[in-house]
């Protein structure tokens, strides 16, 4: 069973890393971040509740005041803000600089358990952190590169806005949840982003993009892959991989975003940006393997 489900996590890896190249692709076919978002949440928003419904009844849509001001809060804020940063982060600097940068979130998660809760510190942490640093210093400050502050500071942001919303999944504030099936949760959570982004887009006038069939295309794949599918298989693979393990095996995504960069975008890694590549990947592997050591200690 964990072979099958560990199958299952690295094929919702792989279709969250292919999501950077298809938005980028729809850029180029005269969508712009804002349409591209609005129309890909709206639409597995769609997906995501007609299978809920089909699959568990209508119980499983059943949440409390207290648990949709949660979810509205999570979803429409925070989970909103992180993709409006990221997706316009690749408008700027190449998607495997973007996807590096925003897969340091475990390491400011980590940052975060240490500084503000107290979590006790090991030296293999320590060791993750270091290099995660040095080689988010190297993808950023390497001596050939020349690139968008702008897009850079984007990337950032999007890995912060996504720690804090890991990290209010797991406080007491989203306690409540923990009644609540994970895929209702996050169809729940994909439903508040689009409205956030929707109006967004509609405010901005990014609504109205005149697109190609291509751009369309890229839309839907976005919306049936990388959103409603990623998350179907990930949380079917969870159910039988447990969380730490399946941290582990998601590490599978940056490798893809940053490899369909290279390949399809024709991308350019210098050996300092393919070495930070490499440091920041196995600081993440550390610390959700520290992860997975503790979950099994409990």
């Amino acid at each position: 069973m964990k072979l099958r489900g560990s199958t299952l996590v690295i094929l919702a890896a792989f279709f969250y890393g292919i999501n950077v190249v298809i938005s980028k692709t729809a850029y180029t076919e005269g969508a712009n971040p804002m349409f591209v978002l609005a129309m890909r949440f709206l639409i597995a928003s769609v997906l995501l509740w007609s299978y809920n419904l089909v699959s568990k009844g209508r119980e499983s849509a059943r949440a409390s005041a207290g648990q949709l001001k949660v979810l509205v809060i999570i979803g429409g804020a925070v989970y909103a803000a992180f993709s409006m940063f990221y997706y316009n982060s690749i408008n700027h600097i190449p998607v495997s600089l973007a996807s590096v940068i925003f897969y340091l979130y475990p390491v400011v998660v980590n940052v975060f358990m240490i500084t503000v809760i107290g979590e006790r510190v090991v030296p293999r942490q320590i060791l993750a952190l270091i290099m995660a640093t040095l080689g988010c210093f190297l993808m950023v400050w390497s001596p050939v590169s020349d690139y968008n502050v702008l897009g850079i500071l984007l990337a950032f942001g999007a890995c912060f806005s996504f720690s804090t919303y890991l990290i209010l999944l797991d406080s007491k504030f989203a306690e409540s949840l923990k009644s609540l099936e994970p895929l209702t949760v996050t169809a729940y959570i994909t439903s508040a982003a689009a409205i956030t982004l929707l109006a967004s887009a509609l405010l901005t006038g990014s609504l109205w993009a005149a697109v190609t069939p291509k751009a369309w295309l890229a839309v839907l794949a976005s919306a049936f892959f990388s959103t409603f599918l990623s998350n179907l298989l990930f949380f079917t693979g969870l159910r039988e991989t447990g969380s730490s393990r399946a941290s582990i095996l998601s590490t599978f995504e940056p490798v893809v975003s940053v490899a369909l960069g290279v390949i399809m975008l024709d991308e350019v890694l210098t050996l300092f940006q393919f070495s930070g590549v490499a440091m920041i990947i196995v600081a993440v592997i550390i610390i959700n393997m520290l992860k997975m050591g503790n979950a099994e200690d409990k």
